[in-house]
């Protein structure tokens, strides 16, 4: 709504304005648009593929449905003088098409700049919280009480096909609403989390072009080649001598009026302070985020034992290992995937749960699938078990291990240094070494 030169954007069924501008521009425009075409287009109907760092528009799912914004359409060569040229610039943009990937979010950086960057960031951080915090928390809960209280990983010995089976997860395997609802509400909370990482590396790209474009104007040299014989000293003094008169702020202070210089100082300042230089826009998002899941569901009661929990199923990467099983089934010839379906940000949303609550070590030490995985490896059984193949099941679980291992790399690269910074104590808990059963009795 425009309304005297402002521009508001309204949530429907929200009485309050989320977004308010004093003056109309198309910047701002785009920011007020941006949050509500990613919430009806970037976090539902599309998968995101974060190998290649893409959103890929696949054919449209059973189901899914969005609202678009329907804008007053133009003939192109009103733009463009002659259909030639038309003709030109629709091949060069088409290579663009059917996706959302670098060209698109630096594009997305250059228009919205900083203030439209935070606006969006703050948009989605929204939608994450009501989907962590409402929807998604009482599917976790229902799900807890469906899982069995406890769940043993089983031995070896048994060899693979009997742990594929795994008869105390029927209840999560067969609970109607997991692949519809939890799984698509889990995928917008990834697709919205990877959307945030993917703005922030295109817009720390844009920053270092800017600070090597601006370096000769701040005399910012660059490493120079010395032959053998010369001395450093003298060759950086002709390149400061070369590159003096681009020095920007002495020659408006020197020159300038003192509204000049101070535009000049200012402009100095921002062209060095970015965030690129040491700042990182993805850890804020991420305690943002962490700071959503205190409901004490995600982390479970205490351990009985004093130190972890080992065979209950009471934390949230025990469910989250179980929805990993459900999803690692090959399906039929005329079914979807889960790649199809949800792509990469399932497991985003799955893995950065699990690394904001603390969790990622005890899911790779007490993962079904992973336990499965290795006792295949081991025997290399290859039969059928309830019209699953074991060895395709064994390959699925393996590409989801390789996906999950990089996005718990990016996520724990980004969280020590959080956590560096937040405590600088470690906290060391010291166990009485375990006592023999006849040595008990006796002491």
């Amino acid at each position: 709504m425009m309304d005297g030169g402002t521009w508001m954007w309204k949530r429907e069924g929200n009485a309050e304005p989320a977004i308010e501008f004093s003056h109309s521009s198309c910047s701002q425009f785009l920011v007020v648009q941006m949050p509500l075409e990613k919430e009806n287009h970037l976090l539902y109907p599309i998968p995101m593929a974060q190998f290649v760092q893409v959103l890929v528009l696949k054919r449209r799912l059973p189901g899914v449905t969005t609202v678009s914004t329907q804008y007053s359409t133009t003939d192109s060569t009103t733009f463009r003088a002659f259909q030639p040229l038309n003709i030109a610039y629709s091949h060069i943009y088409s290579s663009y098409r059917n996706f959302v990937g670098p060209p698109h979010f630096k594009t997305i950086c250059r228009l919205l700049g900083y203030q439209g960057i935070a606006v969006v960031m703050e948009e989605l951080l929204k939608i994450v919280k009501s989907l962590l915090q409402g929807t998604i928390l009482q599917y976790v809960k229902t799900l807890i009480e469906v899982m069995p209280k406890i769940c043993r990983l089983p031995r070896h010995e048994y060899g693979s096909p009997d742990v594929s089976g795994w008869g105390s997860l029927k209840d999560i395997i067969e609970y109607a609403e997991l692949k519809t609802d939890v799984f698509q509400s889990l995928r917008e909370v990834g697709n919205a989390i990877l959307f945030c990482l993917l703005i922030e590396q295109a817009l720390s790209q844009e920053e270092v072009c800017d600070l090597l474009h601006a370096a000769p104007f701040q005399n910012i040299l660059p490493r120079v080649y010395i032959k053998e014989g010369e001395r450093l000293e003298v060759r950086m003094k002709r390149l400061e001598a070369k590159y003096a008169p681009l020095h920007l702020v002495p020659l408006i202070e020197r020159l300038g009026t003192p509204q000049q210089i101070a535009i000049a100082r200012e402009g100095d300042l921002l062209t060095k302070e970015r965030l690129c230089c040491g700042l990182s826009m993805f850890e804020v998002i991420l305690t943002r985020i962490r700071s959503y899941l205190q409901d004490p569901i995600w982390r479970g009661p205490p351990p009985t034992n004093g130190v972890m929990h080992v065979d209950e199923c009471v934390e949230f990467h025990r469910l989250w290992s179980a929805m990993q099983f459900v999803y690692c089934i090959p399906v039929g010839t005329n079914e979807f995937t889960a790649e199809q379906c949800f792509g990469d940000g399932l497991n985003w949303a799955g893995c950065s749960i699990i690394v904001l609550l603390g969790q990622q070590r005890r899911f790779d030490l007490f993962d079904f699938c992973y336990h499965l995985l290795k006792v295949q490896r081991q025997d290399g059984k290859d039969e059928i078990i309830k019209n699953v193949p074991l060895k395709k099941m064994a390959d699925r679980i393996r590409k989801y291990q390789i996906l999950n291992n990089e996005v718990f790399a990016i996520l724990n690269k980004y969280m020590k240094s959080v956590e560096t910074d937040s405590s600088t104590v470690e906290h060391v808990r010291c166990f009485q070494p375990p006592i023999h059963q006849s040595l008990a009795t006796t002491c």
